[in-house]
């Protein structure tokens, strides 16, 4: 599958036309063929309001699980702009749950690791106005994979019964690691849980890696200069927007 939103759209067409019902966490098991859509948000809420519009336009029941950082240096989730994005990912439907980082935290024990993690529940479940019941971990440790933590009144995703009992499909690295399009088609699997990551996708030509990085780290740094602006006067007299994008795409 391609790295566009066009394609995106036309994989969950595929699965909507082969019977499978987007389902959550939490209800997937109530139906004969279903399909969790997990979007992993390591680096840019913007691309992910982006990338849950496009979703909202395809169909109002796909109900993508937006996974969010708490702990990160890419964006800050109390601001007003990441709040913004936030509430435009829940009003197009997404839900919300916890993407969590143990390398934030000097973990020793998995107590430990269990009160870091509710307590970020917590702080995120309070930006959004409601209970955050599901986490994903960010580059899981092969400790915690091997572990199949149980969290009270908050799902794991990378319990195993998601591994075990579902096909599990991903984009990491931008890269699938098998033919997405042909299981779907296939129908061999009655279960899927798919993971995407927001960041890879664009309109129109897809992007390779190299371009998608650049252009990635180009929107960031006007982000960062845009921030700037807003807080450095006349900012425009000793360095110009345009000259950052020529720093750059040079």
């Amino acid at each position: 599958m391609k790295f566009t939103y066009e394609s995106y759209l036309t994989m969950l067409k595929k699965v909507k036309d082969r019977g499978y019902t987007f389902a959550t966490y939490q209800n997937w098991k109530n139906f004969e063929k279903s399909v969790i859509l997990r979007h992993d948000v390591d680096c840019s809420l913007k691309m992910a309001a982006i990338f849950s519009d496009y979703e909202k336009k395809y169909c109002n029941t796909c109900r993508g699980i937006y996974f969010v950082l708490v702990s990160t240096n890419f964006y800050n989730i109390h601001s007003k702009e990441s709040r913004n994005y936030i509430e435009m990912i829940i009003k197009n439907g997404g839900i919300i749950g916890l993407h969590f980082d143990e390398t934030q935290y000097n973990i020793q024990s998995e107590q430990e690791l269990k009160e870091h993690v509710y307590k970020e529940a917590d702080t995120l479940s309070e930006i959004i106005g409601t209970k955050v019941n599901t986490v994903s971990m960010h580059k899981p440790s092969a400790k915690f994979l091997s572990s199949n933590i149980s969290f009270e009144n908050i799902i794991n995703t990378y319990s195993q019964i998601y591994f075990k009992d579902m096909k599990y499909l991903s984009d990491s690295r931008r890269n699938w690691r098998e033919n997405v399009d042909e299981i779907i088609e296939q129908e061999t699997y009655q279960r899927l849980h798919i993971l995407t990551h927001p960041i890879w996708y664009s309109g129109g030509v897809e992007k390779n890696l190299r371009q998608s990085l650049r252009e990635n780290i180009l929107n960031a740094s006007l982000d960062y200069y845009d921030n700037l602006n807003n807080n450095f006067r006349n900012l425009s007299e000793e360095i110009t927007r345009v000259e950052i994008e020529e720093i750059i795409t040079c």
